[in-house]
């Protein structure tokens, strides 16, 4: 397979591993639902720094680790699993009681302030609480054949995976914003409610499979 191929494969498969929903995904559209442009831009930055990391430790082979030391994998997968649950659940407590309205980025929306710090933290860490991540961008790697290039079209194609993910959150951001209708007084609560919901059950979820 010529190095095009492989990079061609590998978009195409990470544009569908980005439309998937997710905690990421869910995690960002909180924020961009009830916070500054800056906190929106850290949140990114996390969830993209974690997808970083994630590239590099499969290109780089670090899967054996979780295969030598099934505990580390697990332990990783349980506090992964309780800091999603968390999460959901501080993003529904926030929402639960009316927040007052501002101008936010334009816009009227419910302000439940979080900090650009706090917000590219979460958001690293809401990407890197799944070890399961690293299995699928080792798995992908092997699948396209990028493991078997040279080091310079690996970290092309994890340049790529970034590239992509960054054009998948900017249109999440410019969407969610261009309805003021579903991100305005209450029914943005809910929204946001509902975002927290789903972020608890995916952390369940995760803590329970097998």
């Amino acid at each position: 397979m010529s190095t095009l191929d492989t990079l061609v494969s590998l978009a195409a498969i990470w544009v569908v591993a980005c439309l998937t929903p997710g905690p990421n995904v869910l995690f960002f559209a909180a924020t961009v639902l009830s916070s500054r442009r800056a906190a929106v831009l850290a949140a990114a930055a996390g969830i993209l720094t974690g997808t970083a990391i994630w590239g590099l430790s499969g290109l780089l082979g670090l899967f054996w680790l979780f295969e030598a030391v099934p505990m580390l994998a697990l332990a990783v997968k349980i506090a992964g699993a309780a800091y999603l649950a968390y999460i959901g659940f501080r993003i529904i407590r926030q929402n639960w009681r009316a927040a007052p309205l501002a101008a936010i980025d334009g816009a009227v929306r419910p302000r439940r302030d979080i900090s650009p710090r706090r917000a590219f933290v979460t958001g690293l860490l809401t990407n890197l609480s799944n070890p399961k991540s690293l299995v699928f961008v080792t798995s992908l790697f092997a699948v396209t054949h990028l493991a078997r290039k040279p080091l310079a079209v690996g970290l092309a194609g994890v340049g790529l995976m970034l590239a992509i993910s960054t054009l998948y959150y900017v249109l999440c951001a410019v969407l969610l914003t261009a309805a003021p209708s579903a991100t305005n007084g209450p029914l943005g609560r809910y929204v946001s409610i509902g975002v927290g919901a789903l972020m608890m059950a995916f952390g369940v979820r995760m803590g329970l499979d097998r």
